[in-house]
């Protein structure tokens, strides 16, 4: 991921308590409220790093305004933050503010929307999309979010990421169009699920010593739960807390007649109304895995009889615990506690952990059909692990390591973390890595590196502090989650140098002599893997435009290619993560009609497992004007997401090529999971497909012409797939 957007997943993960408003909030927007000219305005709290102060010499209105300052290094980021409690009903909200910026470059300047739930953030935009940088004098900015039902607090601010300087000032809130400060407080309905407070200091549940039996048990409580969770209408209208529930049966497995005890517990639940299980007209990709609602195992005759009642149950078309995300149709897990303060010595919270995550990805995972591994066997042999996995960090790797069963790139523990840090190493030695050719080659040297340092580009890495890469390669590929072999490689040569000390020693190989350097580290957060130094577009010799999306303003592409129209040809460099939308908009330049490119498959709550696939997407539009030069297309395993996705768009053009080798494998917007202690993870949530219906998960974008950089072309400083590309539009 750039490093914008982890720093925006750090902040995602900023918690603060939620206090009651006992009196109507003096909303302090303008920041005028203030103990002196310095330090923060009344009400409003500190993000990150930078410094913070109230300025008199430049507000917008009135006497003050808000400055955010990077200081000379600016390598983190720096926010000022209000909470505001969601009490005023309505379906949106908009934040309103003015900003001005100075000098603002390797990140971006923009305001701030998070709304939260329970289990963390629900929605979130910081204008990153906008890609504001540079000097720039007071505007207007605005940005809008859905306001569900389940929000329970919301964070209103100003963020600055990277170098320079913002000011903010005149900040205003709506709802449903309506100025927050003139409006009533609304009395919400609370869920009787959420009224559950039994277990809120622990599970009071011990495993003790565990048999075999024990563990089995185990397994078909953590399917019937889930199951249940999915398919009954009480526990889908909130009237159940169902974590809990959990808690109430797990000291069954210690007890003869578990299996009495499991239908008893299933049955409190109440009968159900059946209904006409919901035909659809919709071709079917993936259909739910009942194959296992038999008696066999713990399952007697009387409790698969339920489960199967309860399978044709008329269900709503809403859920407590899971929604699909307005126009897109990804899963929204929703309701979900985080349970912060629960230590990871609790038994129940673990197996909770684990029953929760499998049960997600076995009804509303679109690519569960692509795993290596039985998604039942992975749930048998994780059992045992999360049930030893007593200490923080090995719970946190037990985690990790079921996460990486589901080979998605979205899917790892995103969440700044001091235990994983100095799991992995809280230093970096300063020098980018890549598997060339089976060897960690290194590809640039970052300016912390010091000046007296004989590595150059090109050199191969063949032992870190003694140890041969090839080993510390496969030691690290286990905790490294990724759809195929060549992403996890990139992601283990990001992590190759990582160390607790302050300096590292590599035995390297070059072209010329191999010898041992001792290098100085530096914090693995001050290091930026993505490329945020090269122009967002050039022209080529031989009259060929270079566009580098990742460099992109919002909305540059529109003036670029009036620019690059008459070209013989364009590259598309997407090596890197589009930094502003370009499908429909470079897409529409390049198309001459409209022009079928990807279809989706969609889950649903009636059906839960079941997948179907939407209607085609086309890009472009009639447009005898398109550009009719060759379009080359570059891609490798850093092209990912919103990369693919632009590539498939974009390869469906007249005269395009694309070149490069398989991609990172992970398409689909994402959605969120929290997991207790605070895990956070992701899921690719919807199937990307060609419109064939071919895959793209775990497959990736396949390349035209397949090519990788050599070693000694990386020693002579070429790129390769570049010259490939001119090399072809030549022609």
């Amino acid at each position: 991921m750039r490093k914008a957007l982890l720093l925006t997943l750090s902040l995602l993960f900023l918690f603060t308590s939620i206090h009651a408003q006992d009196e109507a909030p003096a909303f302090n927007f303008d920041f005028e409220l203030s103990k002196g000219d310095k330090g923060l305005p009344n009400q409003w709290m500190q993000w990150g790093s930078y410094q913070l102060s109230v300025d008199t010499d430049t507000p917008q209105s009135g006497k003050k305004a808000l400055l955010i300052d990077a200081g000379e290094d600016g390598g983190s980021f720096g926010s000022v933050a209000y909470k505001i409690m969601p009490e005023y009903g309505g379906e949106k909200i908009t934040l309103e503010g003015y900003m001005k910026t100075e000098n603002v470059s390797d990140g971006f300047a923009g305001l701030l929307l998070r709304v939260d739930g329970d289990g963390g953030p629900l929605h979130f935009d910081n204008m990153q999309n906008q890609g504001i940088k540079g000097t720039n004098d007071w505007k207007k900015y605005s940005i809008t979010l859905p306001l569900p039902e389940q929000a329970t607090q919301i964070f209103v601010a100003g963020i600055l990421v990277g170098k320079g300087k913002a000011w903010y000032d005149n900040f205003k809130v709506l709802i449903d169009g309506e100025d927050i400060r003139g409006l009533k407080r609304v009395e919400k309905e609370v869920a009787k699920a959420s009224q559950d407070k039994e277990f809120d200091e622990g599970s009071n549940f011990s495993l003790g010593t565990v048999n075999a039996e024990q563990y089995e048990k185990l397994y078909w409580l953590a399917k019937v739960w889930g199951f249940l969770k999915y398919h009954h209408p009480q526990i889908a209208a909130g009237e159940v807390n169902w974590d809990y529930e959990l808690f109430r049966i797990l000291p069954a497995i210690h007890e003869e007649g578990f299996d009495m005890a499991l239908l008893n517990w299933a049955q409190q639940l109440g009968t159900v109304t059946s209904g006409e299980q919901p035909q659809t007209d919709l071709e079917v990709k993936l259909s739910p895995s009942s194959d296992w609602l038999k008696p066999q195992g713990q399952l007697s005759e009387e409790l698969v009889q339920y489960l199967k009642t309860v399978q044709s149950a008329s269900r709503e078309s809403k859920s407590y615990y899971l929604s699909f995300a307005p126009n897109i149709g990804n899963p929204q897990f929703q309701n979900e506690k985080a349970y912060l303060n629960i230590p990871s010595s609790d038994d129940g919270f673990r197996l909770l952990s684990l029953f929760r995550y499998w049960n997600m990805i076995e009804y509303f995972f679109p690519y569960k059909h692509l795993m290596d591994e039985d998604w039942n066997a992975v749930l048998q042999s994780s059992i045992p692990i999360f049930a030893a996995a007593k200490e923080p960090l090995t719970y946190k790797l037990a985690t990790l390591q079921v996460i990486g069963k589901i080979q998605d790139t979205h899917a790892n523990i995103w969440m700044q973390d001091k235990d994983l840090n100095q799991f992995h190493g809280n230093n970096i030695a300063p020098i980018e890595v890549n598997i060339i050719e089976g060897q960690a080659v290194v590809m640039r040297l970052f300016s912390q590196m010091q000046k007296n340092s004989k590595i150059k580009v090109g050199d191969i890495i063949t032992h870190v502090n003694g140890e041969p890469t090839e080993k510390l390669i496969e030691e690290k590929i286990a905790y490294c989650p990724a759809s195929n072999r060549p992403t996890q490689l990139r992601d283990v040569a990001r992590r190759l140098l990582r160390t607790n000390e302050d300096q590292i020693e590599l035995s390297i190989s070059s072209a010329k002599v191999d010898f041992k350097e001792s290098i100085s580290c530096v914090p693995s957060a001050e290091i930026n893997f993505w490329r945020k130094d090269i122009t967002s577009h050039q022209e080529l010799d031989g009259d060929i435009g270079y566009i580098y999306p990742a460099s992109l303003e919002r909305g540059e592409i529109n003036d670029i290619m009036k620019k690059f129209m008459d070209k013989k040809g364009i590259v598309v460099d997407l090596r890197c993560y589009p930094s502003d939308f370009i499908v429909f908009s470079l897409g529409g330049v390049l198309m001459p009609e409209p022009t079928e490119f990807v279809k989706f498959t969609f889950g649903n709550l009636q059906q839960p497992g079941q997948f179907t696939f939407g209607s085609t997407l086309k890009v472009g539009g009639d447009n005898p004007n398109h550009f009719k030069g060759k379009v080359a297309i570059l891609i490798n395993e850093t092209t990912q997401s919103q990369a693919e996705y632009t590539t498939m768009a974009l390869r469906v053009a007249p005269n395009t090529q694309v070149i490069g080798s398989t991609t990172a494998a992970a398409d689909g917007n994402v959605s969120q999971i929290v997991l207790p202690g605070g895990i956070r993870t992701m899921i690719s949530g919807i199937g990307v497909y060609y419109p064939d219906g071919t895959e793209t998960q775990r497959v990736g974008i396949k390349p035209d012409v397949e090519l990788r950089p050599t070693i000694e072309g990386i020693r002579e400083g070429k790129d390769e797939l570049l010259e490939k590309a001119q090399e072809w539009i030549q022609q």
